[in-house]
């Protein structure tokens, strides 16, 4: 893939150049309490780290109790799970739009999204009126329209090698601050959007409550949103981080927060979190809660004899690292769905599809996606129940 070529190429030429480039640290918060900072001008807290570590803080308990505590007790819990995956982003979008024309998709009440996963979550959260914003996002969008690159800038000064401001101008157009005043109302109503992204100061995922944000309904904290899901869609490297403000109170420091998929390519809450005991004290353990998850990329090994080239190696390397990482991000999902009695179905890229792109955003490319998602999602028997067509057997712990 054309685009895989030129990241690599100019990543190993930067590296040789790194002595040279500018050094561009920044004011980050202290190794011993970045865990105590939080946004300025939220005035509660709106994030946790995805695994819990001692002397964290995380989102309180209680919150996920009053979540649930809002659900309608007449029906099942329903979390969706969006990954990364760059433009396939084209294969969840069309899934969702195929699975309204069944009658059968459900409300979720909670979305999770990562990196291209980040970009659908809004819009699968507010329901089917937004398919066909989705589909033009992810059908109609080009390199141009996501990143302008400066290769020889990087080069030369040390850097990025994209400016994001195309992607930062489509969200701020695309998610309107009607849209984040409804995703907050929803959290009355039971509902959560999570958004995932990666804290690179910390080498950690954090994870976002966008309807605690959206409730607090002011402009700081609207444009905080789409800065979020502005980073978790920032590839390192390729395209520029994502800078946040952040206080503990007595000064403002700095944070660098980068692609959520680079330390977790789908997720759906902090396994940390007793939400066996949360659904039984909200008397939601009685019915069949489900996980869906839609995975932006192939998932099956494939054998491909290699060539000795550099390129190709690292574009193989790249693809079975993220394969790896996605198995095993999807293993922890089941092992704890099965602890808190979810049934888990999923749906991956078809290992049939061949098609491949020929820049990093491709219409082309990604209407095709889109085609294949939306004929998928409109079969209810498409999904993958349990995953067992990946995951013969799965070892849990004991409660």
């Amino acid at each position: 893939m054309r685009s895989f070529k030129l990241i690599f190429t100019t990543c190993l030429v930067l590296n040789l150049v790194a002595c040279a480039s500018v050094d561009r640290t920044h004011q980050a918060a202290p190794a011993e309490s970045y865990r105590d900072y939080e946004p300025v001008h939220i005035p509660i807290q709106v994030r946790s780290f995805a695994v819990n570590e001692r002397g964290d803080v995380s989102f309180k308990a209680s919150d996920y109790s009053d979540y649930l505590a809002n659900v309608q007790k007449g029906d099942p819990l329903h979390i969706l799970a969006l990954s990364g995956g760059g433009q396939n982003g084209a294969f969840g979008a069309g899934i969702l739009k195929g699975w309204t024309s069944t009658g059968q998709r459900p409300q979720f009440d909670i979305v999770t999204g990562i990196s291209t996963g980040a970009l659908i979550a809004p819009f699968a959260f507010l329901g089917p009126e937004y398919d066909d914003r989705l589909e033009r996002l992810f059908t109609q969008t080009s390199t141009r329209d996501i990143a302008k690159f400066r290769i020889v800038s990087a080069f030369l000064f040390g850097g990025q090698l994209g400016n994001t401001a195309p992607l930062r101008e489509s969200i701020e157009r695309e998610l309107t601050d009607d849209m984040l005043r409804e995703i907050g109302r929803e959290l009355d109503n039971g509902r959560e959007l999570l958004i995932g992204t990666t804290n690179l100061d910390a080498g950690r995922a954090v994870i976002w409550s966008i309807g605690e944000i959206a409730r607090i309904g002011t402009p700081e904290a609207f444009d905080l949103i789409r800065k979020i899901i502005l980073a978790s869609a920032s590839i390192p490297v390729v395209f520029e981080p994502v800078f946040f403000e952040v206080t503990d109170g007595k000064e403002v420091r700095k944070e660098l927060h980068v692609d959520g998929a680079l330390t977790q390519k789908i997720f759906t809450y902090p396994d940390y979190l007793p939400v066996r005991q949360f659904l039984e004290e909200s008397g939601l353990s009685r019915f069949d809660n489900k996980i869906w998850l839609i995975h932006n990329n192939k998932l099956s090994p494939t054998y491909e004899a290699q060539s000795t080239n550099l390129v190709s190696v690292l574009k193989r390397t790249v693809k079975v690292l993220v394969q790896s990482q996605s198995f095993g991000n999807i293993v922890q999902i089941l092992a704890t769905a099965k602890r808190d009695g979810f049934s888990v179905n999923g749906l991956t890229i078809p290992d049939d599809f061949d098609e491949e792109p020929t820049e990093v955003f491709d219409p082309a490319y990604m209407k095709k996606l889109h085609s294949v998602g939306e004929q998928i999602g409109s079969n209810p028997e498409s999904w993958y129940m349990e995953l067992e067509h990946y995951f013969d057997q799965i070892v849990v712990p004991m409660q």
